[in-house]
């Protein structure tokens, strides 16, 4: 196979991975607090036997767009949209993992739960429970949690926020939750104004639908662009060989 075969089929590799993080954008255009997923791409060049260089194109990373979604009022208040650069963290089997979707809800014994039914957190790691035959719930830009028990007011906890030191550790982990190093999550002091819970609404998704599936248009037709110079490059080739193995 000669040179421009290979750099058609890099570019062809580079494209369908970038197909596919395209479609899977768009499948959560809808999902509360996705963030969308964006890639790199590098050209470098071959060199072999001293002559002129070859121009592939290599996959280098595919990075999490940490851009703030818009709010959306719910008017649930047990619906918090983290605003600005935190996450919720839950307790989940494997260990404490982060997310931004806050459609939280009570669980049988009253512990605030996550989509998943994993436990909601406080700064300092421990679940929150809402108290028996509570009336009413408020939940501060802070995270801290007050109800009404009996026309009495009380707080009960607050909600954590935390900040990963270096945004590029983070993983994504299924569900819509995050991974990251234990030691690159630091809780979010109560009085930073950068990072607050906003109640009765969610965080949507940072995928923009429109210019995704135009995106993705754009792929599909250079994808096949590629293919049917590929395959023109084949036929040459076989038509070249033809010529030379006749008879002269």
């Amino acid at each position: 196979m000669e040179a421009p075969a290979y750099v058609t089929l890099s570019a062809q590799v580079a494209l369908e991975r970038q197909l596919e993080v395209v479609a899977n954008n768009v499948a959560n255009a809808s999902t509360t607090g996705f963030k969308a997923d964006r890639q790199l791409f590098q050209s470098y060049i071959s060199r072999a036997g001293g002559g002129d260089g070859v121009a592939f194109v290599q996959d280098r990373a595919t990075y999490i767009d940490h851009t703030n979604g818009p709010i959306q009022p719910t008017g649930n208040p047990l619906d918090v949209a983290v605003q600005g650069d935190a996450f919720l963290a839950v307790t989940t089997p494997q260990g404490t993992l982060y997310t931004r979707d806050g459609r939280m809800h009570a669980g049988t014994d009253g512990t605030l739960l996550d989509p998943n039914g994993n436990a909601v957190q406080s700064g300092d790691g421990q679940p929150i429970q809402l108290p028996e035959n509570y009336q009413q719930v408020e939940i501060k830009g802070d995270g801290t949690v007050t109800v009404r028990v009996n026309n009495q007011s009380q707080d009960i906890g607050q909600i954590g926020l935390f900040r990963s030191s270096d945004p590029l550790v983070m993983r994504k982990n299924g569900d819509n939750l995050f991974t990251a190093p234990p030691a690159a999550m630091q809780p979010v002091d109560s009085g930073d104004p950068t990072a607050r819970l906003v109640q009765g609404s969610l965080e949507g998704s940072t995928v923009q639908p429109v210019k995704e599936i135009a995106n993705m248009t754009e792929l599909s037709r250079a994808y096949e662009q590629l293919q049917t110079l590929l395959s023109d490059d084949n036929d040459r080739e076989s038509k070249m060989i033809d010529a030379l193995g006749k008879p002269s």
